[in-house]
């Protein structure tokens, strides 16, 4: 169905030429639902377009300074740089591929930020492009690239004919893959952000975090019974949103009757493991996760912070620095004045934290919790962020009848809502829907904030990732996009682990955040409820 280009004349973007321009502009803190690819018109993309580009740049403006930006907070990561240029250098190089330009903006920039590091294991070498030496653009530059690839894709919205719907195969397809991309790395840009120094950033404004509590705690984290059925999964083919490759293709599963606890593990839940030692204990630990153990010498949560001097893991010049020193950070100035509060949560005051004391002292007073840009009182009863190694250690400290949800559990969980081609089944288009989603929040949430669904559990849309046991795999009918062969199936290796879709930075599918759920099973002989 063609489209008309006729619009209304559309605002000037006023070209950003340093962080501190970025800084200046009005950003608004929200995340647009994603279009319906059947009956969208330009106006439309443009302004989805926008607000993805946006907000990404809001991000950027958290840095407090311009030097900032070429550190590189995950010694297995690239400087920040990179991911400001990298998202844009996608757009060109998709639509070049579906033959919507045939002009490249700047060859150079389109080939030096098109691919980022091996993403394949924990422990990939560092490559020439993390060190000290290497000299990337200037943020004047790559602002300058980033404007003109934000004009171009202007220029194509008014020239280039519209025909409706667009599905996978379509040139137009290219444009969202673009913006959903930007879209992810909204996700693993923020992370690098919590990885620095607290002291290089500032908070930008109209940025909120969740309450670090509601009125009444989350309580007992009971089990819930979840009667068996089937599942179907794969999102179809003319379903009218963007998909990336492996969300498409079917698979009907029978699922056995099976419990899992009614909220997420919170960070209360998991201080119990802290507390029994349970980073110290080699037998609670895969082969892989030990492993990993000793190479970051973890002995808590990443985002947990003490005043230990923990490693960090950060790279280059910041490979010696650990945010787990809180009377420095503080001293420092976090992007809080004097502890003042964070919008619904409380920093830490300048100077308030303890000193390396006693070891007798209680371990709830002793952990703080790293935002984005902010060093907060421990939220208790958020999600705890963990990885993998991580949530399967905490199962098998709780016992050999724990482990993760499946996917196909998880689906159940949700209450199975079937597939179909009508937008309404994905809650992200649900207006009314009561979940930590679209940029509610710049942050996780309370596990209790949200009423739970009707098979009894909470947040199963929406606030964080949730690990599965499921080995990531296409599900049958798979086909790589051939606009973006390698975003897969490279991962169809047999040591990479599904995380279903629950999200507060991006419509759908935080932050590469991982939580997790414990499910127990049911045996068949067990005819009642935990």
């Amino acid at each position: 169905m063609p489209v008309s280009s006729k619009q209304a004349e559309p605002e000037v973007v006023e070209r950003p030429r340093s962080l501190q321009t970025l800084r200046e502009r009005k950003f608004e803190f929200r995340s647009l639902v994603p279009l319906d690819l059947r009956c969208c018109n330009r106006r439309q993309i443009r302004a989805y377009f926008e607000n993805t580009y946006d907000v990404d740049e809001y991000l950027f403006s958290g840095l407090a300074d311009e030097q900032y930006i070429n550190k590189c907070p995950d010694r297995l990561r690239l400087p920040l740089i990179f991911y400001l240029g990298h998202t844009a250098s996608v757009y060109v190089n998709k639509l070049v591929l579906a033959g919507l330009i045939d002009k490249r903006v700047n060859r150079h920039f389109e080939t030096l930020f098109e691919t980022g590091v091996d993403e394949m294991s924990w422990d990939d070498t560092e490559n020439y492009r993390m060190g000290g030496s290497y000299k990337w653009p200037s943020v004047t530059e790559v602002l300058d690239y980033r404007h003109a690839v934000r004009e171009m894709v202007f220029d194509l919205l008014d020239r280039e004919p519209l025909d409706l719907p667009v599905l996978t195969g379509h040139p137009w397809w290219s444009l969202f893959m673009g913006m959903e991309h930007e879209r992810i790395h909204l996700e693993t840009s923020s992370v690098l952000f919590r990885q620095l120094p607290v002291r290089f950033l500032k908070r930008p404004e109209n940025w909120k975090y969740a309450p670090l509590s509601m009125d009444e705690p989350a309580g007992p984290n009971e089990f819930v019974c979840v009667p068996s059925g089937k599942v179907t999964m794969g999102k179809p083919r003319k379903f009218p949103s963007y998909g990336w490759d492996n969300e498409y293709g079917n698979l009907d599963v029978d699922v056995p009757e099976f419990e899992a606890n009614k909220y997420l593990v919170t960070n209360r839940e998991f201080l119990e493991f802290v507390k029994e030692g349970g980073y110290q204990r080699q037998d609670l630990w895969t082969e892989e996760g030990w492993k990993w153990i000793k190479f970051r010498q973890a002995t808590h949560p990443t985002f947990w912070v003490c005043d230990e001097g923990c490693q960090s893991g950060c790279g280059g010049d910041l490979a010696s620095y650990s945010h787990c020193n809180l009377a420095r950070e503080g001293q420092n100035g976090t992007a809080v004045e004097n502890g003042t509060a964070v919008e619904n949560g409380t920093a830490v005051e300048n100077g308030a934290a303890e000193s390396n004391g006693a070891e007798e002292r209680n371990l709830e007073h002793k952990f703080k919790y790293r935002a984005i840009f902010d060093v907060l009182e421990m939220p208790w009863d958020w999600p705890v962020d963990v990885n993998y190694h991580e949530a399967k250690a905490f199962c098998t400290w709780k016992g050999p009848q724990y482990r993760l949800p499946t996917e196909a559990e998880h689906h159940r969980m949700r209450g199975n809502v079937p597939p179909s081609e009508d937008p309404q089944c994905d809650p992200v288009y649900d207006a009314d829907r009561l979940a930590n989603i679209n940029l509610k929040f710049g942050s996780s949430s309370p596990v209790n904030m949200y009423p739970a669904n009707s098979m009894g559990f909470h947040d199963t849309f929406g606030n964080v990732w949730e690990w599965c046991e499921d080995q990531f795999n296409g599900l049958p009918g798979f086909k790589t996009d051939y606009l973006y062969d390698d975003f897969s199936s490279p991962c169809f290796d047999g040591r990479h682990t599904m995380m279903t879709v629950r999200f507060h930075l991006q419509p759908l599918p935080h932050w590469l955040v991982r939580v997790l759920q414990l499910v127990n099973t049911v045996w068949p002989f067990i005819a009642i409820c935990m």
